[in-house]
């Protein structure tokens, strides 16, 4: 018996005779989930936005759920082979729903691959919902908010049944954007900006600066737990820990003091030039929120752009935090990001932060105090893990 998995991407149909290359991107990261959660010979076929996975062993719902974690992907969905007669198709289906328990409302859907199939697409829905109804107690039709839609698939050698559908990321295969250099904290908003350009089809390179010795070990071990789990949404997820407690110490020493959390921020900006560089990314990736604290204000934004050699995207810029919590509650982050962790940028943080930098200031600090040797150091002395889709560590240094 073979077994049917039924993949809808999502903007891959927009992008005309760039499609291949989109698809290459996909099925590259496809290939990759289905090598270490369906360890079994799965055969692919195209059909314009839809891509079938076919294979003599079962697809388990935590394959199904990893490739709905694929960006590129609009829904997943397993797919049961039915002869293309109305008793066969009803038989299909009412056998899938046969773990209903209670009433629920549902539609039909049919697609027509095969026009020389007797009935329009409307007329099988309507044929099959009555069949459905007919066969099943348990069951009411409801053609604007249904619980459950049903799918039919009419291609020329036979139909296919869907009886649900897991959602998945959408947007753009990872890589097919570029990479990027994404700065990772421990709270809220650097994950759920790393996993919005992850949907956008941005490769990333994720940094953490760690503040030691003004903090422990203990928030590495926060940090690769978020790294992990953004790693399902992504191909290969690097991370690098940056030690900046050094170059934090000197900053403090040197600056006027309501400057150090924005030239904190402009140290950490141009380190990742310097990684940007090296992994051959294009853009700076943050969690800034518009004037969620003192550096993220609109003068502060400013000079930081001003300082960067790279382009920032702030996916974040226009969210408020209930909005950028309730995406980290989808993607999984946010329980891992509510557990407390020393954070050495309070610790120097001044009583009353500047909110409107003065950039002559700001440059005129940064030219008379050079550290060139502080970042080269943090840098080669970072660490480095790499995490696959199943967000277990490849390897580490």
């Amino acid at each position: 018996m073979s077994h049917h998995v039924l993949i809808s991407v999502d903007e891959l149909w927009l992008k005309g005779s760039n499609r291949p290359t989109y698809y290459r991107y996909i099925h590259n990261h496809i290939q990759d989930v289905l090598r270490l959660y369906h360890c079994q010979k799965t055969q692919w076929t195209n059909q314009t936005q839809r891509i079938y996975l076919t294979s003599d062993f079962p697809f388990h719902d935590e394959t199904l759920l990893a490739l709905s974690r694929v960006p590129g992907v609009h829904s997943v969905s397993k797919t049961f082979y039915a002869l293309k007669t109305i008793e066969d198709i009803a038989k299909v289906a009412v056998e899938n729903l046969r773990d209903l328990k209670e009433p629920t409302s549902f539609k039909v859907e049919t697609a027509r691959n095969d026009k020389s199939f007797p009935m329009t697409s409307m007329e099988l829905s309507r044929e099959i919902g009555h069949e459905l109804l007919e066969r099943s107690s348990l069951l009411r039709v409801d053609v604007k908010n249904p619980e459950l839609v049903i799918h039919i698939r009419i291609q020329p050698e036979g139909a296919y049944v869907s009886c649900g559908k897991l959602k998945g990321v959408g947007g753009l295969p990872i890589g097919s954007s570029g990479h990027g250099v994404t700065l990772l904290s421990g709270g809220f908003d650097s994950p759920v900006a790393s996993y919005l350009m992850s949907r956008r089809g941005l490769s990333q390179t994720l940094v953490f600066f760690h503040a030691y010795p003004f903090v422990g070990d203990e928030v590495k071990i926060k940090i690769i737990q978020l790294t992990k789990q953004l790693a399902l949404y992504n191909k290969k997820c690097e991370l690098l820990i940056v030690p900046f407690g050094e170059i934090q110490k000197a900053i403090a020493e040197t600056s006027k003091v309501d400057y150090r959390t924005l030239f904190f921020r402009r140290a950490m900006v141009d380190i990742a030039n310097l990684i940007a560089e090296e992994k051959n990314a294009k853009v700076i990736v943050t969690g800034d929120s518009l004037s969620q604290v003192s550096s993220q204000t609109i003068d502060n934004i400013a000079s930081i752009d001003h300082a960067s050699k790279r382009s920032i995207f702030r996916p974040l810029i226009g969210m408020s935090k209930r909005e950028i919590m309730s995406i980290a509650s989808e993607i999984g982050t946010h329980d891992i990001s509510i557990q407390p962790h020393d954070d050495a940028c309070a610790l120097f943080a001044p009583e009353n932060p500047v909110l409107r930098g003065d950039s002559h200031y700001s440059k005129i600090f940064f030219v008379n105090n050079q550290f060139d040797q502080l970042y080269s150091s943090a840098i080669k002395n970072a660490e480095c893990f790499t995490f696959n889709v199943k967000g277990q560590e490849l390897a580490s240094k």
